[in-house]
């Protein structure tokens, strides 16, 4: 009773009050920033602004986001922090956001994210963290043995988009979801399974079974022990784009090329590693998921998403496919995903979304869950950028 009621009041006061609501996706490539007022066919800020811009110039990106006047605002996060105020983030937040030693080389989006939030926090912007995968209570916790990145921050939010598309095109309420979201990303690949609306399981970026298209994902460990200390770098590193031109293209330039034997290697490397990765997450739910999602700037590309929708349809028996109800054109489907979850947040239209995924239920950190003899999280969190 006290529940509904609550809703009640809620939504007398959307009536009176004008919400805005604003994501934040630190892509590897773009941040995107959408702002959202009340509802997604109200879009009052629709940018993507290049990562290395935002690294050298960060007043840029905060000004817009100053100036779209936002009620309350989610990301940028990183890896991904427990659900708590900008005004309460530490420098060991700062540093758990990025995972960045100091003395490695400076890589635009997290130097860019870094500066982001200390202006945001100095400011006094109403701005919510939000938490990465691995964080969520809805995912079991053996599933979390050893693992940091079972998705970032980002990831939890293109899947609170997935999920919102899947009720919206089905009618359903947000707990009736099934579903896998694949993000094909720039930088890195991960895929994420949800159940009854919340994400029960996740293969993030770096502990991916197959190249991103930037990105070698998960690593060998024979050869991580061969490269020694290796910088942070090499995680941006030899994805299909390496493996095709020992360079990074334009997507553009390679589809243009799909024909050659290089980079039809690179590409199916990448898909198989799509597959495995659905396989793997096939085997947390209780029965099959009802649809794919395909997220991300890959799946923006007509030419890959169709190849990776009919290999996914074909070998499990679902449709695969992009979003149905994008409401942003320059902001990725992160961002969309971020703004439903900042609209939520605030307790307007999407609040039960972040109520199913339990996001203001996430505690601790994205280091909690080692089990290394000798991990001293203390120091390791020493040794870490947080400026």
């Amino acid at each position: 009773m006290r529940k509904v009621l609550i809703h009640f009041l809620v939504d007398l006061l959307a009536k009176v009050f004008v919400l805005r609501a604003l994501g934040i996706d630190p892509g590897t490539k773009n941040f995107d920033l959408c702002c959202i007022e009340d509802d997604v066919d109200n879009v009052v800020l629709d940018e993507s602004i290049s990562s290395e811009v935002v690294a050298k110039e960060p007043s840029q990106v905060f000004n817009m986001i100053a100036d779209a006047e936002a009620d309350v605002i989610v990301g940028p996060s990183g890896y991904g922090l427990e659900f708590k105020h900008i005004s309460q983030f530490t420098k060991e937040d700062m540093a758990l956001t990025t995972l960045d030693k100091v003395g490695d080389v400076n890589i635009p989006v997290l130097s860019g994210l870094r500066k982001l939030l200390w202006m945001m926090k100095e400011a006094g912007l109403n701005a919510y963290s939000a938490p990465g995968v691995v964080l969520l209570p809805t995912i079991p916790l053996h599933r979390k043995v050893n693992k940091i990145d079972m998705g970032t921050a980002d990831k939890t939010c293109v899947t609170a988009f997935a999920i919102w598309d899947q009720a919206r095109e089905y009618g359903i309420s947000y707990d009736e979801t099934s579903l896998i979201c694949v993000e094909m990303g720039f930088g890195y690949n991960a895929a994420m399974a949800v159940e009854n609306g919340q994400i029960i399981d996740a293969v993030g970026g770096t502990i991916f079974p197959g190249p991103g298209y930037l990105t070698l994902s998960q690593m060998d460990g024979e050869l991580a022990y061969l490269l020694g200390e290796f910088s942070k770098l090499k995680l941006f590193e030899a994805g299909a784009t390496f493996i095709a031109t020992r360079k990074i293209l334009e997507l553009e330039d390679f589809c243009a090329n799909l024909d050659k034997d290089e980079y039809l290697l690179a590409w199916q490397s990448l898909t198989e590693g799509i597959v495995k990765a659905v396989a793997m997450l096939q085997t947390s739910f209780k029965k099959q998921p009802r649809e794919i999602i395909l997220t991300g700037r890959l799946s923006r590309v007509k030419k890959l998403h169709t190849d990776v929708e009919k290999v996914l349809s074909e070998k499990f028996g679902v449709s695969a496919h992009p979003p149905v109800h994008n409401f942003c054109k320059e902001a990725k489907d992160v961002a969309q995903g971020t703004t439903l979850i900042a609209n939520g947040i605030a307790g307007s239209k999407y609040r039960e979304l972040v109520e199913v995924m339990k996001i203001k239920e996430t505690k601790g950190t994205v280091l909690d869950y080692i089990f290394f003899p000798d991990f001293d999280k203390k120091a390791v969190v020493e040794r870490l950028r947080n400026v």
